[in-house]
């Protein structure tokens, strides 16, 4: 798994507020967007694993917001995992507007993976744990990148 994801998304009119910015619910559905490439990117067949009766579920979200989206903003949603351990995933989140380098967001989220048949969290099976890689302090920004805009 690549221990840094960044998914880019178009902020649509549809998900902007009666206050003329983004809904505070969208930066957090764009974060479950984001941990799904994530993840099938590294391998993780969530389909598969469903049929399964398998699956990640939040635990807990922090979210701290810094400036507001708005319609037609190109965004990206910068992701990694810092930390796992058996049976959890904490996976933080930068989301950014790289046209004026300015953060709009900070988000962790805890993630449990869950045995959905009976609500019980699970031992990550150790082929799927050897694939995480786990990057403890937060990476460069994406405007820090080298190679990037």
């Amino acid at each position: 798994m690549n221990p840094v994801h960044q998914y880019t998304h178009r902020v649509t009119p549809d998900e902007i507020d009666q206050q003329q910015h983004v809904h505070n619910l969208r930066y957090l559905q764009w974060t479950l967007w984001a941990a799904h490439a994530h993840s099938a990117a590294g391998g993780w067949d969530s389909a598969e694993a469903l049929k399964q009766g398998i699956g990640w579920v939040v635990r807990s979200h922090d979210i701290t917001y810094r400036a507001a989206a708005r319609a037609g903003d190109d965004i990206i949603v910068q992701t990694w995992i810092s930390e796992a351990t058996p049976i959890a995933v904490r996976r933080r989140y930068v989301i950014c507007r790289p046209a004026d380098q300015q953060i709009l967001a900070k988000i962790e989220t805890r993630w449990v993976l869950v045995d959905l048949r009976v609500h019980k969290a699970l031992k990550l099976p150790d082929d799927e744990a050897a694939k995480i890689a786990v990057v403890p302090t937060p990476p460069p920004l994406p405007w820090n990148l080298s190679g990037t805009a």
